[in-house]
This record gives structure tokens, sequence and C-alpha cells, in this order.
């Protein structure tokens, strides 16, 4: 029988593949999402399908926003996805094929591919998967210049049809943008601070 690794091993097995300092402001993103994707790892309804890898890859990129050195932010995402046993080219593939698509979705497309993913095999949710279900619906050409309601509307009907409860999907999206307007403001301040030295 294999032994369940835990949080400490996934922690040391980070470590070891990325041994480099992460600046202050980028720690706790890369803390959270360690402990996060440990957690879902072990979850046995988890499913990785293309939602989630959507939500993975966006809140990534999202936050590690302004990163220096440029060249540690892919292996800073490896890093974190390996150490957990999730394969990092198989999330961006996924997450990218499944953007790609979104792009030429029309609301009937988006609702007749999704039910056919079979993704209601498992309820468990992540507010990974809510970031997945909020960067398809934007990158629908429908929603590109909508109003806040209507992109709403949809991500309520797509919580729905994937067994999800929208008051927490939407509570997930709210913390999310939310977070990231305090990180836009976090590095401007340290940009200010930078040039006023």
């Amino acid at each position: 029988m294999s032994v369940r690794a835990t949080i400490s091993d996934s922690k040391s097995d980070f470590h070891k593949e990325f041994p480099y300092v992460i600046p202050p402001i980028y720690r706790k993103l890369a803390d959270e999402l360690l402990v996060e994707l440990h957690l879902l790892s072990h979850q046995k309804n988890f499913k990785n399908d293309g939602i989630f890898a959507t939500g993975l890859q966006e809140l990534f990129s999202k936050f590690t926003n302004g990163y220096k050195p440029v060249e540690h932010i892919k292996k800073l995402f490896d890093a974190i996805c390996n150490c957990n046993g999730f394969n990092p080219i198989e999330i961006n593939g996924s997450a990218e094929q499944l953007v790609n698509k979104a792009k030429g979705f029309t609301k009937e497309e988006l609702t007749d591919f999704l039910s056919k993913q079979n993704i209601n095999d498992s309820n468990y949710y992540s507010r990974i998967n809510a970031i997945g279900i909020y960067k398809l619906v934007s990158e629908m050409p429908s929603y590109k210049d909508a109003k806040e309601e209507e992109l709403n509307n949809e991500i309520t009907n797509i919580s729905k049809l994937l067994g999800y409860q929208y008051s927490r999907v939407e509570k997930d999206i709210s913390m999310y943008k939310a977070n990231i307007e305090k990180m836009k403001q976090a590095l401007e301040i340290i940009s200010l601070n930078i040039k006023s030295n």
C-alpha cells in the first residue's frame, strides 16, 4: 500500500524543485495553492477537468502578474503542480483547449458542450472551478462587452448545470476579483517606492 503524502512532503518536494526565494507579495499565493492542490489531490470525488485547469491557470497567471524574474514563473507553476501529482503540461494544454473553444461558443454551444463532459460525475467543488467558469464565460463572444448582471446570469446557469451551489460560486468569484484588485494596488505601491528610491 502506498503511503499518502503529507503537506510537509509536498512542501519539501516543492522546495527541491523550486529552490529560489519567492518575493513576499507572491509567497502567500504559492503557499495557498500548494495547500489547496495537496488537499484536492486527496479528494476522492475531485475531477481534474478542463474547467479546473482553466481556473488554476487563470488564478496563477493573474496573481503572478509582475513576478520577477520572469523566467521563474513557469518553474514556480510547474513545481506547485508537480509536488502534488498534477501534470503542468496537461493542465496548460487542457486550459488552452477549453478557452479557445469558449472564444467561439454561443451560450447554447457552451451548455451543450458542458452537459456532454460528464462533469456531473463529480460534484466536488473547489474555488478554482469557480474561477474557471468565470474565465470561460468572460471569453465567450456574446459576453465580451456584457454587463456584470448578464455575466452573473450565465455563471448561475453553468453552476446549476455542474451541480454547484451558485451562492458559493458567486462568493468565490467576488473574492477572486477583490483580491486581484488588492494585488494590483500592492504592486503599484511597490513600483512607486522603487521609483522614489
